[in-house]
């Protein structure tokens, strides 16, 4: 920059902004590089070419393998395989437990554990754990299929019994 004669870090970028419109900008720069008979190296000209890891659902970049597999195997990550923000409007009643029947005390009017109960508390609760439990198998399913979720990795958290019956 000093050699060329650029004050500062702005001046740089618009000269380099001006290089990109011309459709011959390697020439350009070339050539003036050429002319002042020095070739400008970059620390990123000497860098590997890497292959990165992205994942969409969390925005985050990793820059190895074992950087991935611990992103991907993290609670937070699992967490936003199954949780969407529309999770809290189209939903009803409690999350489900994992027993999908219908609590007999519940239909008879006593039952004493009210929310704690791991049984549904009618056929609309009932249903809607159903429903629920497809939902996720699909967001795990296309996770899955996105490399997002280790294909052995089963411990899923609060959602692992939703899943018993794929192992």
């Amino acid at each position: 920059m000093k050699e060329n004669g650029i004050q500062d870090m702005e001046q740089f970028y618009e000269l380099w902004l001006k290089s990109q419109k011309n459709e011959k900008s390697e020439d350009v720069a070339s050539q003036s590089n050429k002319e002042n008979g020095k070739q400008i190296h970059m620390p990123t000209d000497y860098a590997e070419v890497t292959v990165d890891f992205h994942c969409w659902m969390c925005g985050k970049n990793c820059n190895s393998e074992k950087q991935w597999q611990g992103h991907i195997s993290s609670e937070k990550h699992k967490e936003k395989v199954f949780h969407t923000e529309d999770d809290q409007y189209c939903w009803q009643h409690r999350f489900p437990t994992g027993y999908f029947s219908i609590c007999d005390r519940y239909m008879n009017g006593t039952c004493p554990e009210g929310n704690s109960c791991k049984f549904a508390h009618g056929n609309a609760e009932l249903h809607e754990w159903e429903e629920r439990r497809d939902a996720l198998k699909m967001k795990l399913n296309k996770a899955r299929k996105d490399h997002l979720i280790g294909p052995n990795d089963n411990d899923f958290g609060k959602y692992s019994f939703l899943f018993k019956d794929l192992n």
